[in-house]
């Protein structure tokens, strides 16, 4: 008898039981569905280590812990559950806290395991001993640790769970003594929120507003794909003809395809989405905080509409209004809340129907006219850069035309991408860009290191993407900068044959850094050269 792909017909022991610690996180990772862990094994956790591969529990060893990290938030953001990492205690774990920064503002479910030195030596600046909760007590939202062996099971569920109530990164602390011994114990199943769409009242006042509203846009958020909400959030966008907008790094929340679709918002985002949120009366922030470096200013371009009405959708209401003056705040899940809305619109005249066929034409030329800006754009235009293109005629390496200019490439690369791709970018000026050009039709689809905007994020996070979804294509983009950061872990991906593929962009500097020195500093340029080997020669 065949099963369905991906379910995992692994058994958990049921009722209560005699076994040791070890075995009970073993089987509460099991209940959880854990099929892969990321980390570098350690003598702290040795024994819970030795039953994993019988538990059908596979640790993927790394190169580095912050590697590990980003791969646990990769593998979490592509197949919706938990990512999972472990390391030694001190400085294996104290390698994580980058890592796990990453997770918290990408909301990712990663349960980070912090195997901690043993009780009877705490206190004694013991090897490898440190504090490991004030650590990630700012990343984390919810820091479990384990206060006698009898409890393993119990707490190792709670972290499982609250990572995917919360949205965010666990802490499971476990002194390393408390792996031994024998207790009885009984195995929690685990528990999952059912969170709604939101309350009665407020859904009937957003209703209201967007049936009065003339010119309606929805901005798509990071919540819409971790509730699977696409279609839900295309459904109401139909509805009112509204065009619907990326918010910044989730160019992945609505259907690049479709006639609705005009790209994202923020840093290096596209114009056509911009002069069309600023017409808005009513926005739809459905999914998103409304992050401050998601709708700044750009390309010249005030465009947030001041005057504009506010609903606000998150499934954690300490986000509502947080960062812009909202009308109406609805606590609850981005799918079922826009359905929802499109529920209550169904069958009502709405003071958008009259310019349906107007405003998609608008919305039309809009991204008509930036694709033909784009295709236009082949170089920055900024005096440096002009300066910088006339001193490399004639010189090697770029004369003859043999390399292209970033946007050239990035273009390119746009027309290249196979069918249903996963793509990572890294931080930085490359990346940035990049965001004009990454398209996408299927969420959990594009990964970015989000607010804390680490480098060395790209190719760790793609990996662990990879293990999640063998089947999809794995790219990741990273200037050479960043890249410096992460090319030791390719050899995690040789070692373990993970095919993924990296673009580097090897343009020998800081560029995001060097950018403020051209502009603010008179092209005094300070410790941003980058006198780089060749990435190629090492791969």
């Amino acid at each position: 008898m065949s099963t369905p792909e991906n379910q995992d017909t692994r058994s958990v022991v049921q009722g209560k039981q005699t076994m040791t610690p070890s075995e009970a996180f073993v089987e509460t990772l099991v209940a959880n569905g854990v099929t892969d862990m990321f980390g570098i094994m350690g003598s702290a956790f040795m024994d819970a280590m030795d039953i994993f591969a019988p538990a059908g529990i596979r640790l993927i060893p790394v190169v580095h812990e912050q590697g590990a990290a980003h791969m646990a938030d990769g593998y979490a953001r592509v197949s919706g559950r938990h990512g999972t990492v472990i390391g030694q205690n001190g400085p294996g774990i104290s390698n994580c806290v980058t890592g796990i920064a990453a997770a918290y503002w990408a909301h990712s479910p990663v349960v980070i395991v912090t195997p901690e030195a043993g009780t009877t030596g705490i206190g004694l600046g013991g090897f490898q001993e440190c504090h490991q909760l004030p650590m990630f007590q700012e990343f984390t939202k919810y820091q479990g640790h384990v206060t006698h062996p009898a409890r393993m099971a119990e707490y190792t569920g709670r972290c499982f769970d609250r990572a995917m109530a919360e949205m965010g990164p666990t802490q499971l602390n476990i002194p390393r003594d408390y792996f031994y011994g024998e207790i009885e114990c009984e195995i929690p199943q685990p528990s999952r929120v059912d969170r709604g769409p939101g309350g009665t009242k407020t859904l009937n006042e957003a209703a209201e507003l967007l049936a009065k509203a003339e010119f309606p846009v929805i901005v798509s958020g990071g919540g819409v794909v971790m509730a699977d909400g696409v279609e839900a959030c295309q459904a109401l966008a139909e509805r009112l003809g509204a065009p619907v907008v990326n918010s910044y790094q989730h160019n992945d929340s609505f259907p690049a395809s479709h006639p609705l679709w005009c790209g994202p918002l923020g840093y290096q985002g596209s114009k056509a989405g911009m002069k069309l949120i600023a017409r808005a009366d009513v926005v739809v922030a459905l999914g998103t905080r409304l992050g401050p470096f998601g709708t700044l200013p750009q390309h010249g371009l005030d465009y947030w509409p001041q005057d504009a009405k506010i609903i606000q959708i998150d499934a954690d209401h300490k986000m509502l209004g947080l960062v812009k003056k909202i009308a109406v705040g609805i606590c609850g899940d981005a799918r079922e809340a826009a359905e929802a809305l499109t529920e209550r619109l169904a069958g009502r005249e709405l003071a958008c129907d009259a310019s349906k066929a107007q405003r998609a034409e608008r919305i039309a030329s809009e991204k008509a006219a930036w694709e033909r800006e784009l295709d236009e754009w082949t170089h920055e235009q900024d005096p440096f850069s002009l300066d910088a293109i006339d001193e490399a005629q004639g010189e090697t390496p770029f004369s003859g035309g043999e390399y292209l200019h970033p946007r050239q490439v990035l273009r390119e690369l746009e027309k290249a991408m196979p069918e249903d791709v996963m793509v990572s970018t890294d931080i930085g000026n490359i990346n940035a860009v990049a965001h004009s050009y990454l398209r996408f039709d299927r969420p959990r689809s594009f990964f970015a290191p989000m607010s804390f905007g680490n480098c060395g994020y790209a190719l760790p996070t793609i990996i662990g993407a990879k293990v999640a979804a063998p089947h999809r294509p794995a790219i990741a983009y990273a200037g050479d900068g960043a890249w410096g950061m992460s090319l030791m872990e390719t050899m995690t991906a040789v070692r373990h044959d993970i095919p993924v593929t990296a673009v580097v962009f090897h343009n020998r500097q800081w560029g995001a850094e060097k950018k403020n020195q051209v502009e603010f500093y008179n092209r005094r340029f300070v410790a941003g050269e980058l006198d780089n080997q060749s990435f190629a020669e090492i791969g």
